[in-house]
């Protein structure tokens, strides 16, 4: 094999099924890069795809008798009969196949229109469709980043993030988590990824400021530090500047500048209602402020800027502040900066409680630019720098479109908004083409639920819902690839936590809230650990060296409605790289003998008391009823 030229290893390749490939790329280090080759894993989503699902039913369809595709299509006419799949097709546009003269070149053309109209990458775009493969087919796992813990009274509690925001590498990668939490000190988690020849930071706590840096509470009142920092709930209230090392934190009507390297407090200015909103700080961009009635620009490099602005909601309206602009409807909850997508430098898009997104121009701000009407209430927006294709180019709908005409629309400049919304109380998908043209709104097979949040994750396109679903569609936002929902996902540690569960949590005062960690939780924001940007190739760098980034690492860090920040990831192995060595020796400081018999102490009064309580709960069930049948009315 190794004599052979690559040419001819690559197509012996091509013949072996997906565990033989797998098991290929272990013999050699040649082998692994042949083996990984992007075409044959882009053939091999493909396969597996919805699109050549369907193209192999129309293969077979049109492969009938002539007078059996006459019948079957005189059927198909008729009227009150259950719609199938392929009548389903039927009515989103496409043809009724006849029966062909030569079906094998019919099916060949086919398949090239087919896989055309699938590919998710663009011209200028190099997808590594072996981390494609295995982000479609690989289960799923969860690892969720240790909390701080506090001790009131005589229990430990753990901390809350009250939100959530992420600093990048100069490859755009994420490298550390900044959260706010509910007792108002700042958190710093490593998650840098994993090489060859290093762990990566397995979500470790690498500082954490004092309590009631963002609510000037004491340190030792975090109750009042909790109420102050769940009182508004904003999902989009932290901003990480990555050139300054620096943060913005929204706490109620204050915005708080805090300095990562120190965890000091820069600056603090205050706003006349509470902040609901805070786009990315990037690239020495101005950060744009939403609060419940106006929309703000905020430099500290300007003077201007720092200077606090008037309390009176009646002077604010009158016009005198510098650089604001006032909302009609309130409710803004998502900001998106265009040049964030790299297509720009000066649009700001805005979108919320209201029916419409709201275009603001930076170079004319606070001048309303533009607006684009949805109809739905949206939650969460996201962009993707590569232009929207028309649903007129689909050429599995349209089988008179030429392939040109999908290329050439591939090649143009663009940008496509993500929006995450609720229409008429079930999910909205919705896509937006910059420039202008016809949107996609996906609002009938996108969720049951609210949508909450939306990202682009490699080749396609994820969002979550109001049932805690995290659900992966191909980037035309229809066609779906694979669902998982968080709730469903139990480890090791959480069933070892769910055995040594507190009594109370059982017997006639159990409740399915409570029967399992995590149970009825959501995921409120989506961060891509490998953003994508017009920069970006998706493809892991290989290297001659020794220290050669690890594979399967564009993972997903979640942020849930319970305060948790969590890693989703591809594989059996946790995301975070933890192992059980790992985890015992995580904590050096519970490795002494006297905390270990006061921890086993612990688990054994909590049975001791959880059979104690069930046996007082089946006596209570026992004597309820006692009697009911001698009474009379």
């Amino acid at each position: 094999m190794d004599a052979l030229p690559e040419e001819v290893v690559l197509h012996i390749i091509r013949f072996l099924e997906v565990p033989d490939i797998v098991h290929f790329q272990r013999t050699s280090r040649r082998h692994l890069t042949l083996a990984r080759d992007s075409t044959i894993w882009k053939l091999e989503c493909f396969n597996s795809s919805r699109a050549e699902a369907l193209r192999r039913r129309q293969v077979l369809l049109g492969a009938q008798d002539a007078k059996l595709a006459e019948l079957r299509n005189a059927v198909t006419a008729l009227p009150g009969s259950d719609l199938t799949a392929w009548d389903v097709s039927q009515l989103r546009g496409s043809a009724q196949p006849r029966a062909s003269v030569d079906p094998e070149y019919a099916a060949r053309v086919q398949r090239v229109r087919a896989l055309a109209n699938w590919e998710p990458g663009y011209s200028d775009e190099r997808l590594d469709y072996y981390e494609e493969f295995v982000h479609r087919h690989a289960p799923i796992s969860l690892g969720w980043l240790d909390l701080p813990k506090a001790r009131t009274s005589d229990k430990e509690e753990l901390r809350e993030a009250t939100g959530v925001g992420v600093l990048h590498d100069s490859d755009e990668h994420v490298q550390h988590v900044i959260a706010p939490l509910d007792d108002g000190s700042i958190c710093i988690w490593d998650v840098s990824e994993r090489s060859t020849t290093t762990a990566g930071g397995r979500g470790k706590i690498v500082a954490q400021s004092r309590s009631g840096l963002l609510t000037g509470q004491s340190p030792t009142a975090t109750s009042d530090s909790r109420i102050i920092m769940t009182e508004t709930g904003a999902v989009e209230c932290a901003s990480v500047d990555n050139t300054h090392s620096k943060a913005l934190f929204a706490v109620q009507n204050r915005l708080h500048e805090v300095d990562l390297t120190t965890l000091q407090l820069v600056s603090t200015k205050q706003y006349p209602w509470p902040i609901t909103a805070l786009s990315e700080t990037r690239n020495g961009v101005p950060a744009t402020i939403g609060t419940n009635w106006t929309l703000h620009l905020h430099d500290p490099r300007d003077p201007a800027f720092g200077a606090n602005e008037q309390e009176s909601s009646g002077e604010l309206i009158g016009g005198a502040t510098y650089s604001h602009a006032s909302l009609t409807q309130p409710g803004p909850l998502s900001i998106l900066h265009e040049a964030a997508a790299g297509t720009g430098d000066s649009s700001i898009w805005v979108a919320g409680r209201f029916t419409s997104l709201l275009n603001y121009d930076r170079r004319f701000f606070p001048r309303l630019h533009g607006t684009i009407h949805s109809g739905a209430r949206i939650a969460a927006l996201g962009s993707l720098p590569y232009p929207l294709i028309p649903q007129s180019l689909d050429l599995i709908r349209n089988p008179d479109i030429p392939i040109s005409l999908l290329a050439d629309a591939r090649t143009r400049p663009g940008t496509t908004i993500l929006a995450a919304a609720e229409y008429k109380g079930k999910g909205s998908l919705e896509l937006y083409g910059l420039p202008r043209q016809e949107p996609y709104q996906n609002r009938q097979t996108a969720s049951a639920s609210k949508l909450l949040a939306v990202a682009p994750h490699g080749g396609r396109i994820v969002f979550s819902d109001g049932d805690g679903n995290l659900k992966w569609v191909e980037r035309d936002g229809f066609s779906h690839v694979r669902t998982f929902n968080i709730n469903d996902y139990v480890s090791a540690k959480d069933r070892e936590a769910a055995r040594s569960q507190d009594a109370s949590a059982y017997g006639i005062w159990s409740s399915t809230a409570s029967e399992m960690p995590g149970q009825g939780d959501i995921v409120q924001k989506i961060i891509p650990t490998h953003p994508v940007t017009a920069s970006s190739t998706g493809l892991a760098t290989q290297g001659s060296g020794r220290d050669r980034a690890d594979v399967n690492q564009s993972n997903l860090l979640l942020w849930t409605g319970d305060g948790r920040l969590g890693v989703l990831g591809f594989g059996h192995e946790n995301p975070l790289g933890r192992d059980q060595w790992h985890d015992g020796v995580e904590d050096p400081q519970t490795e002494s003998a006297e905390q270990r018999a006061r921890v086993d102490a612990e688990k054994q009064y909590g049975m001791a008391m959880r059979r104690a309580l069930e046996r007082n709960a089946d006596e209570v069930r026992f004597v309820r009823g006692l009697g009911m049948g001698y009474q009379r009315n």
